[in-house]
């Protein structure tokens, strides 16, 4: 099968597009502009503050909306209703088992919802845009280059099977430690659910009908994974995660 898609190809799926859509809203600028008047503000590039003139205001927040508006999707956003979170993590204390085995377990959903899971960034970043010198996430990138990715590439990724399994295990160390990249979503192109691995590996399922949840809940019992109510580290006892960056 393809595995690399398009934006457009990625968001087929309407509650997919509308979740990703209603994300992206939260960071438009013009719903909570810094600075709109004239005044002392702070200055990142001198790191002082200085009087910033209502001329340099107005360039400032259209450069700002004119790189938002670049990376957002055009995208119809539906209300999305019967809405729930289900938080996850697997059995497994190694955290290179671990990897490995989130990608099965992602494979075992894919073959319950008999679908490709499609992954895709919130916004249109290219997925090699942040570099990082820890070796598992070296590997995991020239994983994606060996794939066919290339430095400009914003699009998504469409994986089933065994080919699934491998592209997760990889994914897992992106996601974890390159502190740049924007959040990364899961879904299929027809059911009524997103899910995320987020950094700590933990799977975050949003349900929007009351069939998929079950559907989900099934899933995981069946499949032992642990429900949690808290999100948090399971690999480290420090706060920091090893070989975690981010490009300032």
């Amino acid at each position: 099968m393809k595995h690399l898609i398009s934006r457009k190809e990625a968001l087929k799926n309407e509650v997919f597009a509308s979740f990703v859509g209603s994300w992206q809203t939260r960071f438009d600028p013009r719903e909570d502009p810094y600075f709109t008047k004239a005044g002392v503000y702070y200055d990142w590039d001198l790191q002082k503050e200085r009087f910033f003139s209502q001329e340099e205001i107005d360039e400032l927040n259209a450069l700002e909306l004119k790189g938002f508006l670049d990376l957002k999707d055009d995208i119809e956003i539906k209300q999305l209703t019967d809405s729930a979170e289900l938080k996850y993590n697997l059995a497994t204390a190694d955290i290179f088992l671990y990897a490995k085995e989130l990608g099965k377990m992602l494979e075992k959903l894919s073959t319950e919802l008999d679908s490709a899971l499609i992954f895709l960034l919130d916004y249109s970043v290219p997925w090699l845009s942040q570099k990082n010198s820890y070796e598992h996430v070296k590997q995991a990138l020239k994983y994606l280059k060996k794939m066919g990715v290339t430095d400009d590439f914003v699009g998504g990724f469409a994986f089933k099977g065994e080919e699934l399994a491998e592209f997760v295990s990889h994914l897992f160390w992106i996601i974890r430690c390159n502190a740049s990249l924007p959040y990364c979503w899961f879904s299929t192109d027809k059911h009524e659910f997103v899910g995320t691995i987020c950094k700590h590996g933990n799977i975050h399922l949003y349900t929007y009908s009351e069939k998929i949840k079950e559907s989900m809940q099934a899933f995981t019992q069946k499949n032992s994974l642990i429900e949690i109510e808290v999100c948090m580290e399971a690999f480290t006892v420090s706060s920091g995660i090893k070989g975690r960056q981010i490009v300032v």
